[in-house]
C-alpha cells in the first residue's frame, strides 16, 4: 500500500520552501511599479497565502499558477528587477522538486525484507 500524503507543516523542508517562496511573491508584489499592474498581479497574494498553509494539490496549482504569471511575455519577470523574479522562479521550482520527491515516494510500493 503506497504511504499516505502527510500534512504539509509534517515536512519542514517543504514548509520552509513555501514560506520562503510566499516572501518572494510578497517582495515581488511590492516591487511593482505602478498601481494598475498590482492591481493587475492581485491573485497572486492569493497563491502566497496557499503557499504558507496548503498542502497537496491545492498547494502544487498555486505554485503552478505563481510560476505561469512570470512570463514568458507580459508576464511578472518584465516588471521587476530581474534578481526577484529568478529568486521567486527558483523558489517555486524548490517546492515543486520536493512536491514530486513525496508524491514518486508515496506512489512506490513498500519494499519487503524478504524480497
Amino acid at each position: 500500500m503506497a504511504e499516505a500524503e502527510l500534512p504539509r507543516h509534517a515536512d519542514e523542508q517543504l514548509d520552509q520552501a513555501g514560506l520562503h517562496a510566499a516572501l518572494l511573491i510578497e517582495q515581488v508584489m511590492s516591487a511593482l511599479p505602478t498601481e494598475p499592474l498590482r492591481t493587475r498581479f492581485a491573485p497572486l497574494t492569493r497563491h502566497a497565502a496557499q503557499l504558507r498553509d496548503a498542502s497537496g494539490e491545492s498547494l502544487r496549482k498555486s505554485v503552478v499558477a505563481t510560476r505561469a504569471a512570470l512570463g514568458p511575455g507580459d508576464g511578472l519577470a518584465d516588471y521587476v528587477e530581474s534578481h526577484l523574479a529568478v529568486a521567486l522562479r527558483e523558489a517555486l521550482d524548490d517546492v515543486l522538486r520536493i512536491l514530486n520527491r513525496r508524491a514518486a515516494n508515496r506512489a512506490r510500493p513498500p519494499r519487503r525484507a524478504d524480497a
